[in-house]
């Protein structure tokens, strides 16, 4: 038998042509609904109108001046101009790259690939010559001696076997050349004289090229603090033409990598030297306010669902938890009330709100005054969204915080990150009563990290294994594992309470009477005197260093690449093994 499919559908069907009375949605028992409204006070008139035109006028000033470091209190100072041609984040955390430095493994592949540029440059100049061979021979990388290539690992040996006394090295031509702005070939090279011009033009542009790689900070600028484990620095504009204008920022704690408004606290015991800078000018901004709006807000609309994506219902605060608490209670019951109106400000900019007119739907205006105005009864009273908070101080009461300044700082929204060249782990060991600094990853020639975790269990040199049968081994000390650097308490000064971290190096005794120091520049490796750490830096929970690569584009599509300093928490406390006056079995 043959089958038939049928569908039925409902359609609805008004007796009349109108459709008012489906879209009336009559309820049952009106009365009940007039009552409930009566309840909850949905009667009560407000005679407030909806705002429709809002006229925000402003005091905006740009970043004028900028110093790296502490700066001690009471100070009045010519700092340096601020450079906004590049992220603030660039400027603040950029360290000087060692790549000129006499070591032969400092930056080695970085110095091939810049020697290889140069002869490209120098092709392109018309000579009559081909002097890149002339040039190569004198610059040559130096061969490794017995002693650098101990503690090398495979890849790094492998490229200096490979280009040693072959390729042409970048830092020593760079050291070769002179000075910087005005680089000359040596004259001894037997170059053609009519060929030295070329030449100088192939070693200006190789230089300007090998400028613009990296950015990298001027001598003595850097801003990083080795006894902090942080950076600090500051910066300042001029708001205002009269002579209390300046407003100086300074972010005396800034370690994660992430720079925004909330790290500046309002300096006002400096002075940066902004008198003869220009003040800031008036803007004026007048838009149409629109309201703020999230997912799961209360509808208000008849008949509209609310979203479900956020169930504010769903949230269970802690008795303790009274932001939170706050935070539903406004969006519940006052989440239709706001309005927010855009106003377009200058990157790297302070502003100071003067006045908001607010015209409604009756044209009525209401002056709105800023938060901190003279002119308002009480100015401790209102709610802030962006406060910055005075810098505190030892004799200052803390918490303070500067009303009616809004600071859009100059950073960026996520850089790319490359991989960790240097890890320092600081931990403190109760056993040893000392402080280590474990480096768990090294920066090699190559401009890569090397994992050290597999050298830090190492044996001693020269040392049998025990026999089941041999008697128990006396050792004076045992050796910590390698790539641990303690950090003994030191006295500051004498007859000073206070103590520091010192870092220092110990004797090898497993085999080779040689002093163990530091490898990694995030611990002062390499750089004149000792380094001293705040003893309340080192927590018991203990911090981990790393050094990074990190590149990004700036707003004008300059690409800028830098190596800069994160902080985190550690792991807890370590525990080195070592010990006196032992006996193995």
């Amino acid at each position: 038998m043959p089958s038939f499919t049928t569908w039925s559908r409902l359609e609805p069907r008004t007796a009349d042509a109108p459709v008012q009375t489906g879209l009336a949605a009559r309820i049952h028992d009106p009365l009940w609904m007039l009552g409930r409204q009566w309840q909850v006070g949905e009667f009560q008139g407000e005679d407030g109108g909806t705002p429709v035109v809002a006229r925000w006028r402003g005091q905006v000033a740009g970043m004028t001046r900028y110093r790296a470091g502490p700066i001690p209190l009471n100070t009045q100072l010519d700092a340096g101009p601020f450079d906004p041609s590049i992220p603030l984040e660039t400027l603040v955390e950029r360290q000087t790259l060692r790549r000129t430095r006499a070591g032969p493994l400092d930056g080695l592949r970085l110095a091939v690939e810049s020697g290889q540029h140069f002869l490209r440059l120098l092709r392109l100049q018309p000579t009559a010559a081909d002097h890149s061979r002339t040039i190569r021979e004198a610059h040559l990388v130096p061969l490794l001696a017995d002693e650098e290539r101990q503690g090398l690992d495979p890849e790094s040996l492998a490229f200096a076997d490979l280009i040693a006394g072959r390729a042409l090295d970048g830092r020593r031509l760079r050291a070769a050349l002179g000075d910087p702005a005005d680089p000359h070939i040596a004259r001894n090279l037997g170059i053609a004289p009519g060929d030295l011009a070329e030449v100088d033009a192939a070693c200006r542009a190789w230089i300007a090229w090998e400028e613009s790689l990296f950015a990298q900070p001027e001598a003595g600028a850097e801003t990083w603090q080795a006894d902090r484990l942080e950076y600090t620095f500051s910066i300042a504009t001029r708001l205002n033409a009269d002579s209390f204008g300046e407003r100086t920022l300074t972010a005396a704690q800034y370690d994660d990598g992430t720079l925004d408004w909330y790290s500046f606290d309002f300096n006002g015991h400096v002075n940066m030297g902004t008198g003869r800078d220009p003040s800031g000018t008036t803007v004026t901004r007048t838009v149409v306010p629109a309201p703020v709006t999230f997912h799961g807000m209360p509808s208000p609309r008849f008949w509209e669902l609310e979203d479900a994506r956020i169930d504010l219902g769903a949230l269970q605060p802690g008795v303790t938890d009274l932001g939170q608490i706050l935070l539903v209670e406004t969006l519940t019951g006052f989440g239709n009330d706001w309005y927010v109106i855009p106003v377009d400000l200058p990157v790297g900019s302070l502003a100071q709100s003067r006045s908001l007119v607010v015209t409604d739907t009756f044209g009525v205006r209401t002056l709105l005054r800023p938060l901190g105005d003279p002119a308002l009864a009480d100015r401790a009273l209102g709610w802030r969204m962006f406060a910055l908070s005075h810098l505190d101080t030892p004799d200052g009461p803390p918490g303070q915080s500067v009303a009616n300044l809004f600071f859009l700082p100059p950073t960026l929204a996520q850089p790319l990150e490359g991989p960790v060249l240097e890890e320092v782990l600081l931990a403190r060991d109760e056993l040893a009563n000392l402080a280590w600094a474990v480096e768990r990853r090294l920066e090699t020639p190559l401009e890569t990290g090397r994992d050290t975790t597999s050298e830090m269990r190492r044996p001693v040199a020269g040392e049998s294994q025990p026999a089941p049968d041999d008697p128990p081994r006396y050792r004076l000390a045992t050796p910590p594992p390698a790539h641990w650097i303690p950090l003994i308490p030191t006295q500051v000064a004498p007859g000073s309470a206070e103590v520091r971290l010192a870092r220092g190096a110990y004797l090898d005794i497993s085999g080779s009477p040689r002093p163990v120091d530091a490898q990694a520049r995030l611990i002062g490796a390499g750089t004149p005197g000792r380094l001293l750490i705040r003893e309340e830096e080192v927590p018991r929970e203990g911090v981990l260093l790393r050094r990074t690569w990190q590149a990004a584009r700036w707003h004008d599509g300059q690409l800028v690449v830098w190596t800069g300093n994160k902080v985190s928490v550690g792991r807890g406390e370590s525990s080195s093994n070592v010990g006196f006056d032992t006996l193995d079995d």
